[in-house]
């Protein structure tokens, strides 16, 4: 097994650890491998999507007067049926997208959204 080396900051530590600690898992390297395999098998499901999709996108940022999020929803706008924005504690906010449209555009937008490395949070969950 190849040994690499990372560069964390003191949250992504944090959240490590107690992943670690939570799931009882042995040392941070069976934690990293865990996140891996949830974030292969996230991004094997969004690719198998084909044909026109419906569901819902939940989002959650905390850059609420930055419009990053809102040139991508406008550029989306004919795929987007619906938008909720909610304000959350320690200043993030909460975007929901209820989505129908071609698959192909719904994962060039979620791309988008996570290529800025803004987003906290991406999932799209399909009805």
């Amino acid at each position: 097994m190849a040994v690499i080396s990372i560069s964390l900051n003191d949250k992504n530590i944090e959240d490590l650890d107690c992943l670690q600690q939570t799931l009882g898992l042995s040392n941070r390297s069976e934690a990293i491998r865990l996140c891996l395999r949830a974030a292969e098998a996230e991004i094997r499901e969004r690719e198998g999507l084909a044909g026109e999709v419906e569901g819902v996108a939940i989002i959650v940022h905390s850059r609420h007067n930055d419009t990053w999020l809102m040139n991508i929803i406008h550029k989306n706008e004919d795929m987007i049926q619906t938008h909720l924005h909610s304000h959350l504690r320690n200043h993030k906010c909460l975007e929901v997208l209820i989505v129908r449209g071609d698959a192909e555009d719904l994962k060039s937008m979620l791309r988008e959204i996570q290529s800025k490395s803004v987003a906290d949070y991406v999932k799209f969950v399909r009805s």
